[in-house]
């Protein structure tokens, strides 16, 4: 029989306190509201609100890609990852539906995996973004002017290369906590999900230390050579870079150390990538200050008043509004 045929139940684990795992879920998804917040204004200032100011910006751009991949993982967490993780008093509800095969499971589990990834392509370009800017600032923006537009397309399309597998896999639920996880059953032994992860990861951590220390030391023996606006940014860059080094420790582990796997490194690896997810947008607010005011900035505009002065004959003035 075919794996997309059969069923796979999961039984649903009675050990775990419910209210306690209430409580995890709405502790973290208090602080995934947060980044879902700042990601939306900061992609609204840079794509709508404030356009004609970061169109040229090749760094705001590659965020703002990353920005998209964040909303993506984050709306996943809120609404269905956690969910259904956290609050076990759906799990017995819910997870009958999962047990035969579901376009809905899958279409979910490769949206997630497919943001995860696209964050990792999304990385390896903002890190060369803010070395080139320090070692070649004359050419830079030239550079960039072509290079951004592919690079975009690029985060979109790379990841496909690591979730083929999926698409022709069978997708199921199984107990993780007192909730449930999603999973699948590889078509292809050989192709499995957390290697190719392991491979994006560690080519962005590579990447990462290497530009992220050319631009260090650039920064360190050259400070009058870059502007203070793109000095802000490189740091920006290398701040986001250590929340991304969770992420590849956590992934690593998890790919090369069997006997490690259990639901505390499942969790372990969640915060990890919240931290990442979250953090380059608080990240960004903290570090940057025309992103910070123009997200926290009133948009109600002044009432302007005119006010026109006369001379009296007595000497005396008067208004008139």
């Amino acid at each position: 029989m075919n794996n997309s045929d059969i069923i796979i139940d999961s039984e649903c684990d009675t050990e775990y306190d419910p209210l306690f795992e209430n409580f995890i879920y709405l502790g973290t998804a208090s602080y995934l509201i947060l980044g879902l917040f700042l990601h939306i204004r900061i992609l609204w200032t840079i794509l709508i609100k404030e356009r004609s100011y970061f169109k040229d910006n090749s760094f705001f751009i590659l965020f703002a890609a990353d920005s998209i991949a964040s909303v993506s993982l984050i709306l996943n967490d809120l609404l269905f990852t956690r969910v259904f993780m956290y609050i076990p008093q759906l799990c017995p509800i819910v997870s009958p539906f999962f047990w035969t095969p579901s376009i809905i499971l899958k279409v979910i589990y490769f949206l997630n995996n497919h943001a995860r990834l696209a964050k990792s392509v999304a990385q390896i370009f903002m890190v060369l973004n803010r070395m080139s800017c320090v070692i070649i600032p004359a050419v830079y923006n030239k550079i960039w002017s072509t290079l951004t537009p592919i690079a975009c397309v690029l985060v979109v399309i790379l990841p496909f290369g690591g979730l083929w597998n999926i698409l022709i896999s069978r997708i199921f639920v199984l107990s993780v906590r007192g909730g449930f996880g999603t999973s699948y059953i590889r078509a292809v032994s050989w192709a499995s999900l957390s290697m190719f992860q392991s491979i994006y990861i560690i080519t962005a951590l590579i990447f990462t230390f290497v530009c992220t220390s050319i631009t260090l030391y650039k920064l360190i023996l050259l400070p009058g050579r870059i502007k203070s606006a793109e000095k802000s940014l490189c740091f920006t860059s290398i701040t986001i870079s250590v929340t991304f080094l969770l992420v590849a420790v956590t992934q690593v582990t998890f790919a090369t150390c069997l006997s490690c796997r259990s639901d505390a490194l499942y969790i372990i690896q969640f915060m990890a990538f919240d931290t990442f997810t979250v953090g380059s947008a608080v990240i960004m607010v903290l570090t940057n200050q025309h992103i910070r005011s123009s997200i926290f900035s009133s948009s109600r505009k002044r009432k302007i008043i005119n006010v026109t002065v006369t001379a009296m004959p007595s000497g005396r003035f008067s208004n008139t509004s």
